[in-house]
């Protein structure tokens, strides 16, 4: 199966069909977008509304793991000075 690639490569064929949550789409209504041999994604305006709330949501997980990370590693930090004022005294 095929289809016209939307930036001009000619007809590709479809490699991949993307769901909403990347596992294997199990009816046709599961997909979302199709991604063609020549790299391109056909998916249209829903599509693209979809991208940029997921883009959104990634960022949020990133910062939030990040906070996360830089946490541990205050906790850590006053844990050892902690440590370094009961060995010296």
């Amino acid at each position: 199966m095929g289809m016209e690639c939307p930036k001009g490569h000619g007809r590709q064929n479809v490699v991949v069909n993307l769901t909403a949550d990347g596992s294997n789409p199990l009816r046709s209504t599961d997909i979302i977008a199709q991604k063609l041999a020549c790299g391109c994604v056909v998916g249209g305006e829903q599509y693209e509304k979809f991208r940029e709330t997921v883009a959104e949501i990634e960022k949020e997980r990133i910062e939030t793991l990040q906070a996360a990370e830089e946490l541990a590693r205050q906790k850590k930090a006053a844990s050892y000075q902690a440590y370094l004022v009961k060995k010296e005294t």
